[in-house]
């Protein structure tokens, strides 16, 4: 992605946009559609750090930044990174407009309905509406997003990953779940089982799912591979912290330290304490062949 240049006539989307939910991808379409309508590129605003800590509110993300603008390709062309701090959250409304307007070319904005911005939350969609009036700039502001009448939120697709309802959650972001990260040493329990296991370290900002094992896939060098993932603890062998880790069906190559994606399409069964290795080493064969 391409960060957002002063010299740039855009559409910009405003909003966190931190699961890029059907509703988040319902607004960015809004966005394509008047920029493809006027001839402007098509950007989206987004924070590039945590900023649900300075709400003191869950801290963890359902995507990353880095994650975010994997996400934002093909939805638009540009990205405006803002980064909330002190300072940010004590601007008022007026003031945030102001220096967003001054600082780049945007033709036009777009919100959702219950967007809310500046100090205190006291800017909103109507007065965003009225302050795009007096300056003469275009503002669309987009209704709530439903699936089967539910309103799709983050905070719904939060509780869903956090209780183990991956398939539900994956419905609401239009797209399976991901976990992106570097691989690195684990155990090395996949010799034990003759099955490749890849373990990734995730960033300490990202939202892990309810522990359990979920049936996955991940592409490597552009081969899309299946397999299970195990997240949270391995009690069979005594580690009780928590870690990521997939075992991959078919693939026998050496990843270390590259950066892959792993999807979670399906919750198998949870963390459990077998007996001996063997039991696992069954099930665990058992676990990777899901999509069988």
């Amino acid at each position: 992605m391409k960060e957002l240049t002063a010299e740039t006539e855009v559409c910009l989307a405003l909003g966190y946009f931190d699961s890029v939910h059907l509703g988040h991808r319902s607004l960015l379409a809004a966005a394509r559609a008047y920029a493809d309508a006027h001839g402007v590129a098509c950007a989206v605003a987004t924070f590039s750090n945590n900023a649900y800590k300075l709400f003191n509110r869950d801290g963890k993300q359902v995507y990353t930044y880095a994650e975010r603008l994997q996400l934002f390709d093909g939805l638009c062309e540009y990205v405006l990174p803002m980064r909330f701090d002190s300072k940010f959250k004590e601007r008022t409304a007026a003031d945030f407009l102001k220096a967003l307007f001054s600082h780049y070319n945007i033709k036009a904005v777009v919100c959702g309905y219950d967007y809310l911005f500046g100090a205190g939350a006291k800017g909103d969609a109507e007065f965003l509406e009225r302050y795009c009036a007096e300056i003469g700039k275009d503002c669309t502001v987009v209704d709530k997003f439903e699936l089967c009448g539910t309103r799709v939120s983050t905070s719904l697709i939060k509780h869903l990953l956090a209780t183990g309802k991956i398939e539900q959650a994956n419905e609401y972001l239009g797209a399976p779940f991901s976990l992106s990260g570097k691989v690195v040493h684990g155990r090395g329990a996949g010799r034990m089982f003759d099955i490749p296991t890849a373990n990734i370290k995730i960033s300490s900002a990202k939202l892990l799912p309810h522990s359990g094992v979920y049936g996955s896939t991940c592409v490597i060098d552009g081969i899309t591979y299946y397999g299970a993932t195990n997240v949270g603890a391995r009690p069979t062998f005594g580690l009780t912290a928590s870690a990521v880790e997939i075992m991959l069906d078919g693939f026998n190559d050496s990843i270390y330290d590259k950066d892959i994606k792993i999807f979670l399409h399906k919750y198998l069964r949870p963390v459990t304490k077998f007996e001996t290795p063997s039991e696992l080493s069954k099930q665990v064969h058992k676990d990777v062949a899901w999509h069988k």
